[in-house]
């Protein structure tokens, strides 16, 4: 029984600063929305707070999850404490996401509740970009030292390996950290194959904001259309930035080369991101890079600086390109453009492109969300520590047992939640989330496993959570995994 099924009719609330249908809804109300309505589809019941907007309702159900939204973009905070106070007893756990300040939600449940925080990545700098001082301190105060006491001793959840490494390094979290990647998109691909641009095209699909940096884009198509003049650049998104951006377009010069389509639909996004033979995301940082995994999954690659998130996103030689953060963008793009510039060259790198995407997914995701929410409430009702102390080792292992059947119940029963396994025949492979190599012997001591194969995971084997290690097969597809 997966731990998505095990939380049934177990009664659960997201906390999250938006909602997906607020006008500024991004990747982090995505990761937040699909997870949740996994949840409910699963048998939980499922609330979702977050801030109200202009032209929506109070209280609402949408895909079996029930909406509660309160407050404006800094009242949602106080609202989320009064619907927690006067809900004190109704919830068994709380998924508190970190929109760069979290919600502090143990402050107001009971200590049997489990409270499981959520960062997309760290914004210690970004502060600067959104406030002037003193609240630019502030929000460094409380997403740092605030956050760290409050938090202190919960599961920590996080979406990519340069994440976790903010939260140790600039916030300085010793919590338990589990990292539950982004899913993608189920929709199939908009247009069919052999649809592709014949001419080289960009598809940028971005919230305009200042720390999105898209006017690097624009400041680098007339060095591109330079080189290639029938360039064509279609910019998908808004926010405050638009007007700045269609105005800097008109001085450049460049606005009869890019197209500014504003906000689209899904199914639009996907025809844009197919036609393109590249995205480019010039982001100062990321917690991870949604569109990066939205454009591989119809087979176009990515360019990026090398930088928090995106250097997880892209993987150099398999779905695109990281550019040294100081490199000018127009050199990148048109070295990319150029290793493209023949159709075979093209669908080559798409079918590596869907093959590192088909290893994400929003049921995965949600299973692995899942399996830490259940190991906490598990470590609740048994009134006790966890076994492992804080750590961001893994480890891979394989091993051959004489009595498969029996080691598979032991493994059903001894390992935690979060801990992945699978069985071939009589061969065993193991992931084990938060231990070093002698950690992991004295686990397969307690499993009477004589002989084994012990080695460190990397990032990748723990952003995938497979029990394969490198995690695309010599093929480039990612590995099955049945446990």
């Amino acid at each position: 029984m997966s731990a998505l099924d095990r939380l049934a009719r177990t009664d659960l609330v997201f906390l999250n600063w938006r909602d997906p249908a607020h006008p500024d809804a991004g990747g982090a109300e995505a990761y937040c929305w699909e997870i949740a309505r996994r949840f409910a589809a699963a048998g939980a019941h499922v609330t979702f707070v977050s801030s109200r907007h202009p032209g929506s309702r109070a209280r609402e159900y949408r895909d079996g999850v029930r909406v509660v939204r309160g407050g404006g973009t800094f009242g949602v905070y106080a609202a989320t404490a009064a619907h927690l106070l006067r809900n004190r007893h109704a919830y068994d756990a709380v998924i508190d996401f970190q929109n760069g300040i979290p919600f502090f939600s143990p402050l107001f449940t009971p200590r049997w509740t489990a409270d499981i925080c959520v960062i997309h990545h760290v914004h210690q700098q970004q502060f600067d970009t959104r406030f002037r001082w003193p609240l630019n301190s502030v929000g460094r105060l409380l997403e740092k030292q605030v956050s760290r006491r409050v938090y202190r001793g919960r599961p920590v959840v996080v979406v990519s390996p340069s994440t976790r490494e903010g939260a140790r390094r600039e916030l300085g979290f010793g919590n338990p950290i589990h990292i539950v990647p982004n899913g993608r998109s189920d929709l199939a691909p908009a247009a069919p194959a052999g649809q592709r641009s014949d001419s080289p095209a960009l598809t940028v699909v971005s919230r305009l904001v200042p720390q999105k940096r898209v006017d690097l884009i624009l400041r680098a198509v007339p060095a591109l259309l330079h080189r290639r003049p029938e360039l064509r650049v279609d910019l998908c998104g808004d926010g405050p930035e638009a007007d700045h951006l269609r105005e800097l377009a008109a001085e450049l010069g460049v606005g009869s080369a890019v197209v500014f389509h504003g906000h689209v639909t899904e199914e639009r996004r996907q025809e844009l991101f197919h036609r393109a033979w590249l995205t480019v995301v010039p982001s100062v940082a990321e917690g991870w890079g949604l569109t990066v995994i939205e454009a591989n999954a119809v087979g176009t690659p990515a360019l990026a600086f090398d930088v928090p998130g995106l250097r997880d996103a892209i993987r150099p030689g398999v779905n695109g390109w990281l550019l040294d953060p100081e490199a000018d963008l127009a050199d990148g793009v048109a070295a990319a453009l150029d290793a493209l510039s023949t159709a075979e060259a093209r669908r080559l790198v798409a079918l590596r492109c869907r093959a590192w995407a088909d290893a994400f997914s929003w049921e995965t995701s949600a299973e692995r969300l899942a399996q830490v929410v259940l190991e906490d409430l598990q470590r609740i009702h048994r009134h006790r520590r966890s076994r492992r102390s804080a750590s961001d080792l893994s480890v891979l292992t394989r091993f051959t047992s004489a009595d498969p059947d029996t080691t598979e119940r032991a493994l059903r029963d001894s390992l935690r939640q979060t801990d992945v396994w699978s069985r071939a025949g009589d061969t065993f492979r193991l992931l084990l989330h938060g231990c070093d190599e002698v950690r992991a012997l004295s686990t397969l001591d307690r499993l009477d496993v004589d002989e084994a194969d012990v080695s460190l995971a990397n990032g990748h084997d723990v952003l995938l959570g497979t029990t394969e290690p490198g995690g695309l097969s010599a093929t480039g597809r990612p590995p099955g995994r049945r446990s």
